[in-house]
């Protein structure tokens, strides 16, 4: 029983360490298993760790080829930059020497003429000088006949040949403009409520064509501008005149309209000559002034009003003196002979008569201020007080000097200097003058209440077109922001002679305020600014809330005549009368291919204004 009982354990516990053996040796398998799958899984994260390396270090030395190639694509591109800028220098050195050399060879010529005339006056009698004299005046009389007949002819054949240009982009303008219908039409003229007779001088100079000779076009555009200037002026007094002895309301009107009219074309041929700002401002600015105050008086009488004696009074004197400068330039005018070069206008030679007599006429205009019309679109120089200026600090010329540097601190001006003071009822500034590396004048004008920058000119040509003008919007903006103009819109561009002219006008909660303008021109070879011309803004800018609109955009629309098809409107703050302003609607479109703007006013409904666009091809209208 006991042995039994034994053997029964042994047997228990043979199977119990059965058991236990096969659970180990399970548990060792699966530890087994486990240790070959981590090694994997290390193994396949090693390898893919490896091939993001690899990558990694392809696409890095991939970037460096393609970086060298730039560079080297950048050094060669330099490097002929550097050969053809060297190449121009050269050729330029040669002309300069072969110019030299004929000039010094004609010299030599002309010196031996006179020696050998000399020569031959020293046996020369009484009887022969005497003939010699007649027949060397006939030969030069005969000489400068068939130069005039030539001269005449010439300039008839460019004129025609201008004429049939003109014609013919017109043409090209109007199929554009019909296919282009619907589009908006903003290639246009500003004209829109005078802006043009806030013109000073080459802040607007426009090229009118492509010229094929330099010199002799040049030459010629002078000699068109100078003599059509003389006749618009002649016309201005023939009209002024009529105007005083009138009494017929109508014939006042047509007589103010022709006037308005020869004072633009007036205000354009003064522009095109190629004079010095200050050689021609005080003319320039009365030629303006005449043209608004003749619309001024012109609406008086559409309204039914009669002329004034106020009115007839400066009306008087405005051609008072508009007679002194038509004598002027009559006079100067016979003075010209056939062989006066009127490219040394251009040139700006002092001993030229015609800058010689436009600076005497600015030198006798101090009395022009207190007698011209100080209208709606004129300069306003009778204002006795300039509006954004009005409770300005004013500045020591130690800190007009430190503004003038700071606004032009991207020019690396050297030797600053105060050149003097200009004092008047409006503006008073201070007169700096400033000269870059290259040793060109950049003249400029700060205001002597709040120190802001009126007007500057840097006098340095342009001579390429090395920036495009859209480009160059965006550097005038900048350069406006810098000199604390915020709020304002570039309404107008032009190009010509290499420059960029912007008109800027103020912005009131997305309406247009044309009586606040700023003009800029930008040198597309530097893609700086070259000039600016801040005087409306100054004159006429102050804080604006706009007046409640009485009509609404559908009313006004129905005031426009029906034969227009519109295009476009918006809102906009034009000048009205002498000083005042009205919110009106600016409403665009074209009748038989031609531009029209009307203006309706957004207050009382009525049309208060209605433009004519003449195009150019300069003239592009920006939003």
């Amino acid at each position: 029983m006991e042995e039994n009982k034994n053997n029964a354990i042994e047997k228990i516990e043979k199977i119990v360490d059965n058991k236990v053996d096969s659970n180990n040796n399970k548990t060792k398998n699966v530890k087994h298993t486990s240790t070959n799958s981590n090694d994997k899984l290390r193994e396949k994260k090693a390898e893919r760790k490896y091939k993001d390396k690899k990558e990694k270090a392809k696409l890095k030395e991939e970037k460096r080829k393609a970086m060298l190639a730039k560079k080297e694509e950048r050094a060669k591109r330099k490097e002929k930059q550097a050969k053809e800028a060297e190449k121009l220098r050269a050729e330029k050195l040669k002309a300069k020497q072969d110019k030299k050399a004929e000039l010094k060879k004609l010299k030599l010529q002309k010196r031996e003429e006179r020696l050998k005339r000399k020569e031959l006056l020293k046996h020369e009698t009484k009887a022969e000088r005497q003939n010699r004299i007649n027949k060397e005046k006939m030969q030069k009389a005969q000489i400068r006949k068939q130069k005039l007949a030539d001269k005449k002819a010439r300039r008839s054949e460019r004129i025609e040949e201008r004429r049939e240009k003109r014609q013919l982009r017109r043409q090209e303008r109007r199929d554009k403009r019909r296919n282009r219908r619907g589009i908006g039409g903003w290639l246009a003229a500003v004209i829109s409520l005078g802006c043009t007779v806030l013109v000073l001088g080459s802040l607007l100079t426009l090229t009118l064509f492509t010229p094929l000779d330099e010199y002799l076009t040049t030459s010629t555009q002078e000699e068109r501008s100078f003599y059509d200037l003389v006749g618009y002026i002649d016309n201005l007094d023939v009209n002024l005149s009529k105007v005083l002895v009138s009494n017929n309301r109508e014939k006042q009107q047509k007589l103010l309209s022709e006037v308005r009219v020869q004072s633009n074309l007036a205000t354009s041929s003064i522009a095109m000559l190629s004079l010095h700002d200050e050689d021609k401002f005080y003319t320039t600015k009365f030629i303006n002034q005449v043209g608004d105050f003749s619309k001024y008086l012109e609406e008086k009488l559409i309204d039914g009003e009669n002329l004034s004696d106020k009115d007839i009074e400066t009306l008087k004197s405005m051609y008072k003196i508009n007679n002194q400068l038509k004598n002027e330039l009559s006079t100067l005018a016979s003075n010209i002979d056939e062989n006066f070069n009127f490219r040394s206008i251009y040139e700006g030679k002092d001993d030229n008569i015609v800058i010689s007599k436009f600076n005497e006429l600015e030198s006798n205009a101090t009395e022009y201020p207190r007698m011209i019309y100080d209208g709606a679109y004129s300069d306003n120089v009778n204002k006795k007080e300039a509006k954004n200026l009005k409770g300005l600090k004013e500045i020591t010329k130690l800190e007009g000097e430190e503004l003038f540097k700071k606004y032009f601190s991207q020019y690396n001006l050297k030797d600053v200097t105060l050149k003097g003071e200009t004092t008047s009822e409006a503006i008073s500034c201070y007169n700096f003058e400033g000269k870059t590396e290259d040793g060109t004048v950049l003249e400029g004008q700060i205001t002597k209440l709040g120190g802001k920058l009126v007007m500057f000119n840097h006098y340095k040509e342009c001579e390429s077109d090395n920036y495009d003008a859209y480009d160059l919007k965006e550097v005038a903006n900048e350069f406006l922001n810098k000199l604390g103009y915020k709020n304002m819109k570039a309404v107008w561009m032009t190009e010509g002679n290499h420059i960029v002219s912007l008109n800027y006008a103020t912005v009131v909660d997305g309406v247009i305020c044309y009586s606040d303008l700023i003009k800029v021109n930008v040198c597309k070879e530097r893609g700086l600014v070259s000039g600016l011309e801040a005087s409306a803004f100054i004159l006429n800018h102050v804080n604006r809330e706009l007046p409640k609109i009485e009509v609404t955009l559908s009313e006004a629309k129905s005031k426009v005549s029906s034969e227009i098809e519109l295009q476009s409107s918006r809102l906009a703050i034009i000048p009205k009368g002498e000083n005042g302003e009205t919110l009106a609607y600016e409403f665009t479109g074209l009748v038989n291919g031609e531009l029209f703007y009307v203006y309706i006013d957004a207050v009382t409904g009525k049309e208060v204004d209605i433009f004519k666009v003449v195009k150019t091809t300069e003239g592009t209208l920006i939003f």
